[in-house]
């Protein structure tokens, strides 16, 4: 393969090397950074991968931290503008490794995106990644255009929701700037959503810091209320360069009986599309190596007519010793708080 080697970047650099792929998603994009920083992670290094003068991929970088190891996190990076090949993403993680090696000997590990998986690569500690997600075609808003791009089980199921919903007064609203000032009543039906389907959310402050910094053009909530205003349900969207992501979503027991969420979904890829987003990312689907998601990603695939393939999640180790160290400690941990089974 030619020679191949890291450069910094400005945010300026990256924007403009992803300018013919359609843009960066949020999280690689200059705008996340401010939200990492409320969340104390700041911002490591923004990086680009040359072959010669030619930019093939690029990359932005925070630092994160379990207990007092030290680790980089790249979420949905790098951002490939040429075609990811196996080989060109072990050349890739190889100058990455040596990169950050030579900056800064503290980091212990990369956590990063690849599509084919490697020797070199660990499956992520801590947290649920994903190798495959549903993308609603969102159609340039046309309605029956929305539905006709679903399978006939999801046509059913956004039917019996309208006609649920209409029946209940329900309405879809965005409540973006509410949310920014007080998600105290978004945040209950979050707890209650984590209780019934076995997660912990995130702090409140985590998801009103997101729309804070990030503003309404790159972070929106939308929800659905009843004749009443009663709170149903609610999709926190993340959105650049006419990419949509539904990053959290929650609901109320009596919204999932009506089918509530299965209209905001939809409504929201209609109103997306006719705002000129191509898609809306549900973020995430069952797969061999994520059967974890079997159920949310039978939710999901009823929205369109195929999985879309993504690059999941990995560690890189940086300190080989360090990094093995801390998978041992976590492994430990795990079975200790294990609860005992019982008859």
């Amino acid at each position: 393969m030619p020679t191949t080697q890291i450069r910094e970047l400005s945010a300026e650099d990256m924007r403009r090397a992803a300018s013919g792929i359609g843009g960066l998603p949020v999280e690689q994009s200059e705008h996340w950074e401010a939200f990492a920083t409320t969340q104390g992670h700041s911002l490591w290094g923004l990086l680009g991968w040359y072959e010669g003068e030619k930019c093939l991929a690029v990359i932005a970088l925070y630092e994160h931290r379990l207990r007092s190891w030290r680790y980089l996190w790249a979420k949905n990076g790098p951002v490939w503008i040429k075609e990811a090949t196996p080989d060109r993403e072990a050349a890739f993680r190889r100058d990455l490794v040596q990169w950050v090696r030579k900056k800064d000997r503290g980091i212990v590990f990369v956590r990063l995106h690849a599509w084919y998986s490697a020797p070199e690569l660990e499956d992520v500690l801590q947290t649920i990644t994903y190798d495959r997600t549903v993308i609603i075609d969102c159609a340039k808003g046309e309605r029956e255009a929305v539905l006709a791009s679903m399978p006939n089980d999801g046509k059913r199921s956004v039917r019996r929701a309208v006609k649920k919903c209409e029946a209940a007064g329900v309405r879809i609203v965005e409540e973006t700037d509410k949310a920014r000032h007080d998600f105290s009543e978004y945040y209950r039906v979050m707890v209650e959503t984590a209780e019934r389907d076995g997660f912990r959310p995130h702090a409140s402050e985590t998801y009103s810091d997101l729309l804070s910094s990030l503003g309404e053009e790159h972070a929106r909530l939308f929800v659905a209320r009843d004749c009443e205003g009663e709170l149903l349900c609610w999709d926190l969207v993340l959105l650049n360069a006419k990419k949509a992501q539904a990053e959290y979503g929650a609901s109320t027991a009596r919204s999932r009986q009506m089918g509530a969420p299965v209209l905001l979904d939809f409504e929201l890829a209609v109103l997306l599309g006719s705002e000129g987003y191509t898609g809306l990312d549900l973020r995430g689907a069952h797969s061999v190596r994520v059967p974890e998601l079997f159920t949310v990603g039978k939710y999901k695939r009823s929205f369109a007519q195929s999985f879309t393939d993504v690059a999941g999640a990995w560690d890189l180790p940086v300190s080989t010793g360090q990094y093995q160290l801390v998978r041992t400690l976590m492994g430990v941990k795990r079975t200790l708080t294990k609860p005992s089974s019982s008859r």
